[in-house]
């Protein structure tokens, strides 16, 4: 019985993930085949497919008579959004930090990340993972971050090329500009529906943000990725881009607050330069240098939301 959720052992995961990124999940929910039809088609090595298979089979993601295919258990886990169980691509996010906690000794002498190259079944697996986290906290996040805001607030949301927090803030009436990397704006603006109120800027913030008057401008799992020198330049940066009694959000791992901040701050040494998890006497004395008052604290429980405002 597929046990993703709780795996008995870290090796299922593994070779779950390992799988789905190579496409055999993908090419049995298209068709059934035979595991000729998949070393063929996917250029996989027999021998190895056949030893993945097995446990694949064992563990109740795939049956084989004359063909294999995916049991309905796999169908809900991967491809059916509508299913409790269901992980789709997140798995492989996961499969890619396991592998860089597995350099965490390296890191610990050099306290650099081990170098990795990213390819688009990571950067799928890495969207469908935020996906997952940001279903988590919309709701109330959508409500706290727009609370007493104009009818219609101007809205710039940071590195929200996913758009898990765009799309609720355009539906709740905001004008929403998204600002990331220029190769998923490329990917993401052609999953915009008609009327949606969201418009891509590409372009890196650590370099600059969006110049303009903003009601309210977001950070969700930004400050994580840097350290206090970026998160400072970044929060002035946020400052002077708000209107007068505009406010900054920012979705994150609180250290000392959120249980998980301790450990996701091992994730973020194991895969960044300067990131970690920080503490709320820390955002407070960056915002206050960058000029904002009215700082608060709201508890998500596992996560939490900060918020500023610009003095009127």
């Amino acid at each position: 019985m597929p046990n993703l959720k709780n795996p008995v052992a870290p090796q299922e995961l593994l070779a779950v993930a390992a799988a789905l990124k190579v496409g055999i999940f993908d090419a049995l929910y298209q068709k059934p085949a035979t595991i000729d039809e998949l070393a063929r088609d996917l250029s996989l090595d027999r021998r190895a497919l056949w030893t993945v298979k097995e446990a694949l089979v064992d563990l109740g993601y795939l049956t084989e008579s004359d063909v294999l295919k995916l049991t309905p258990e796999s169908i809900d886990l991967f491809y059916n959004e509508e299913s409790e169980n269901y992980l789709g691509y997140a798995i492989i996010h996961t499969f890619n930090v396991i592998k860089s906690w597995t350099g965490l000794p390296e890191v610990l002498k050099s306290g650099h990340p081990l170098p990795r190259e990213r390819d688009k079944q990571d950067i799928k697996g890495f969207m469908a993972a935020m996906k997952r986290s940001a279903k988590e906290v919309v709701t109330e996040l959508e409500q706290i971050c727009l609370a007493g805001l104009p009818r219609e607030p101007k809205v710039l949301d940071i590195g929200g090329g996913p758009l898990n927090f765009a799309r609720p803030f355009a539906r709740a009436g905001a004008v929403v500009t998204v600002q990331d990397v220029p190769e998923v704006c490329s990917v993401m603006e052609k999953t915009l529906l008609p009327g949606e109120k969201i418009k891509f800027v590409p372009g890196d913030f650590t370099k600059g943000i969006v110049a303009g008057e903003f009601d309210l401008i977001f950070l969700g799992n930004i400050c994580h990725i840097y350290g206090p020198k970026e998160n400072k330049i970044l929060f002035k940066r946020v400052f002077d881009s708000l209107v007068k009694g505009g406010r900054i959000a920012i979705l994150d791992f609180v250290r000392g607050i959120s249980p998980r901040a301790a450990l996701f701050g091992i994730n973020m040494l194991v895969n960044t330069e300067t990131g970690g998890t920080w503490t709320m006497d820390e955002y407070t004395s960056w915002l206050k240098e960058a000029g904002f008052c009215d700082i608060e604290l709201h508890n998500l429980s596992v996560r939490q939301i900060i918020t500023a405002s610009k003095e009127n």
